[in-house]
Order: structure tokens, then sequence, then C-alpha cells
């Protein structure tokens, strides 16, 4: 794995990446995919897959502790879900978890059942309540297994 977040011209090195299922916001017997991309490591009970693992990241958020991308992908479609992209964790932006859409380019290598090898990025230097920021990121991570509904 290779990238960085710059926000207002720091830049930090994602070093990181998790994948795992949540349930979907808008249908709870559903689970949705996402992929993590942390510059620091993430215990299994901070991944942010329930509302107590973004609590956690929210706090080593507001300590300036994680700078972090949360891409949401779309299985069926081999991408990013086209009603939130992807949420940023990242003091810089937003005291906790930030939703972001739009902005988000993906271009799948491989993306199955098991693996997502991928490369993403802004489409751009962007900018959010006066604060310029973007990523570029090429990663590969295994997919776990779905989660029975």
């Amino acid at each position: 794995m290779s990238g960085s977040f710059t926000v207002n011209g720091k830049t930090t090195r994602f070093e990181h990446v998790y994948a795992f299922w949540k349930p979907s916001l808008f249908d709870q017997t559903k689970s949705d995919l996402y992929v993590l991309l942390s510059d620091i490591p993430i215990p299994a009970g901070t991944l942010p897959k329930d509302d107590a693992g973004v609590a956690k990241m929210a706090g080593l958020v507001r300590e300036g502790k994680v700078h972090a991308l949360e891409l949401h992908m779309a299985p069926a479609a081999k991408g990013l879900d086209p009603g939130e992209n992807a949420a940023v964790y990242h003091v810089g932006l937003s005291p906790a978890r930030h939703g972001m859409s739009g902005m988000h380019v993906f271009e799948a290598k491989a993306f199955d059942d098991k693996t997502i090898e991928a490369q993403a990025r802004t489409d751009g230097q962007t900018e959010s309540d006066g604060v310029r920021w973007s990523y570029e990121v090429r990663f590969r991570v295994a997919i776990p297994p779905k989660p029975v509904s």
C-alpha cells in the first residue's frame, strides 16, 4: 500500500488498510462494505464498524492521533457507494467522522468477493469550509466474509 492525505499543506502517509462490513444506515438487515486507510494501526474494537467504533475513532481524531479515510464501497458496481463515497477522519477537517461525496475518483484493478486492489484519489485539491485537502492511495485488501443477515 502507498498513499497520503494532505490537509492545509500537511501530509501524512497512509500505512494501514482494513476492510470491514457494517449495518446499512438505510436497512439494518443489510451490510455495507468499507475500506479504511489510516496512518496508524487501528485496534479491531476501534474500527468504525459500529457506533462504538465510530465514537472511538472520533476520540482519536479530536486528540489528533489519527488521519484516516473510509471508502464506502458498492461491491455490485465494483466502485464507491453513490450516496456517500467516503468519510474523512482528520481533525483539520472535522472533530469526528465527516462524510464526503462527489470529489472521489476510484479505479479498481481487481474487485471480487475476496479482494479489492485499487487506487483512489480526490479529483484535485478540494476545499471544505476553507480547508484545502486531497488524498491519493493505492491499496490491496482482503475482504472479510459478509455477515449473515
